[in-house]
């Protein structure tokens, strides 16, 4: 025998065998089909070739994934992508395949992505501290920040320079980068020469003028009077002129001037004082203090040492049902007891809930309930009749769930009980809808009046959350014989409802 080729479209096996033909048969599987032709001749050779079968309609009921192509089978990413979809908390983009998480957008939400892509819940922030800035007539205060961890408050404050002073004249005091300046050349602009001086504004030099031999002019001003010519006989002396008024007490004493002791008390200078924002002063006693402001909410006070203080954040006082004060040592938290069950706690432990009032609740209240109701058929001595189960009375009972909010689990009693009267070899057959419950027979020589007989049944049902059922039973019977008849059906209908 001859095998030769390698298998492929253009090249399929092909088996030859030199003598007589050696027989060869084609066997499929569920999952090849396989093809023989050819005689095993020389001039016919078998050619065995195979074809991989693929499920039109696969048992799942959806499409076959699987392919087949000019180069053979395959399944490609995009066949099993439309397998998936994203479910709660999670995005599914079937083009690319790409899962992700998805916060949701409801206000309020603190779940984002943080840097390195992973979710992040914040911890939570405590409250800033309130704080302001008050400027005055000499600086302007900035306050930037919330004060929270991550964004602090951030107090700055600027020196205010008069772009107008009140003389008219520039402002000479200057702000830089390295703070505020006053240079000699910004002063010497505001000095001029006078009788007998010479003067440099570029320099600051200040020179007599004349020569030796000439007198210095002088000439006063209203707080300063010069006497001398500036000579070596009478040399230059300025003297201060101190205002001759009653009741000032400036004087020039031996090494310069004074304020005369006793002359000015406290009560005098105190007036010349006032308080300012963020200031209280008391003219009476000269006492100056901090004055933190009254508006609501303000935390800003003293502190035992008698500083400004502005306290950090109280703790918390919590009644019943919260443990913790709301610090980082001692989070709130709900107070709960142990599990002591010997049952799974995620399994099957109840819910609590808010209610519209911002009132904690817990699951709905059990239930039970209990209804019955009873009927009495007095019928003229009608015959029984001889078909079983035949049916003679029904008896319904209305059965309500009381509970809007889930299921009702219901035991219904019924009982039937009637009175024959039995002719001597008589029979009478009774029950509840197909159920015979009792046969009873006269086999006697005289009548048998008022033979009682009683059957009972127990059923439960289930009543949806609000509604209620109409619960019958049917009372049978059968089997009458031999002038067998009832006048008396009495039924009960008993009904325990439970909602736990």
């Amino acid at each position: 025998m001859t095998v030769s080729g390698n298998g492929s479209a253009a090249l399929p096996y092909v088996v030859s065998a030199g003598g007589a033909s050696t027989a060869v048969e084609a066997a499929d599987t569920p999952t090849v089909d396989t093809t023989v032709t050819g005689t095993g001749a020389a001039d016919d050779p078998y050619v065995v070739s195979a074809s991989v079968i693929l499920d039109p309609a696969p048992p799942g009921g959806g499409d076959n994934l699987l392919h087949e192509g000019p180069d053979g089978l395959y399944v490609e990413c995009a066949d099993v992508r439309g397998c998936l979809s994203a479910g709660d908390g999670i995005a599914y983009d079937e083009a690319t395949g790409e899962i992700a998480a998805r916060p949701s957008t409801d206000a309020g939400n603190t779940l984002s992505f943080g840097t390195d892509g992973g979710l992040l819940v914040p911890p939570a922030a405590a409250p800033p501290t309130g704080l302001q800035g008050s400027d005055t007539p000499t600086v302007d205060i900035t306050v930037t920040g919330t004060g929270a961890p991550g964004d602090p408050y951030d107090v700055s404050a600027a020196v205010i320079l008069d772009p107008a002073p009140p003389g008219g004249g520039d402002n000479l005091l200057q702000s830089g980068p390295d703070g505020l300046f006053l240079e000699c050349e910004q002063v010497r602009g505001c000095l001029v020469a006078g009788t007998g001086i010479t003067y440099d504004p570029d320099t600051g030099e200040i020179a007599a003028t004349g020569s030796a031999a000439e007198p210095l002019a002088t000439e006063d001003s209203t707080c300063i009077a010069f006497t001398g010519d500036g000579t070596a006989g009478t040399p230059l002396t300025a003297t201060p002129i101190v205002d001759p008024a009653p009741g000032n007490a400036l004087t020039c004493g031996p090494d310069g001037l004074m304020v005369t002791p006793g002359a000015v008390s406290c009560d005098d200078v105190r007036p010349c004082l006032s308080a300012g924002d963020g200031i209280a002063y008391d003219t009476a006693t000269g006492e100056i203090s901090a004055r933190p402001s009254t508006d609501v909410g303000n935390t800003l006070g003293f502190g035992t040492d008698g500083g400004l203080l502005v306290p950090g954040p109280e703790a918390l006082e919590t009644a019943c049902g919260l443990t913790g004060d709301g610090t980082a040592g001692a989070p709130l938290a709900a107070a709960v007891g142990a599990w002591g069950y010997p049952c799974d706690l995620d399994a099957s432990a109840g819910q609590v809930y808010c209610d519209s009032t911002g009132q904690l609740r817990g699951e709905p209240r059990s239930l039970a309930t209990f209804v019955q109701d009873q009927q009495i058929l007095n019928p003229a001595n009608l015959t029984v009749p001889a078909a079983q189960d035949t049916v003679v009375a029904s008896h319904t009972l209305v059965i309500a769930n009381p509970d809007l909010c889930r299921a009702a689990f219901v035991m219904v009693e019924g009982e039937a009980d009637a009175d024959f009267n039995l002719p001597p070899n008589s029979g009478a057959a009774l029950g509840i809808t197909t159920d015979e419950m009792s046969y009873v027979a006269n086999n006697g020589p005289t009548t048998l009046l008022d033979v009682h007989t009683q059957g009972t049944k127990v059923v439960h049902t289930t009543i949806p959350p609000g509604g209620s059922i109409n619960f019958t039973i049917t009372i049978t019977m059968g089997r009458g014989s031999g002038g067998a008849t009832y006048n008396r059906i009495q039924s009960y209908l008993r009904a325990f409802v439970f909602v736990l």
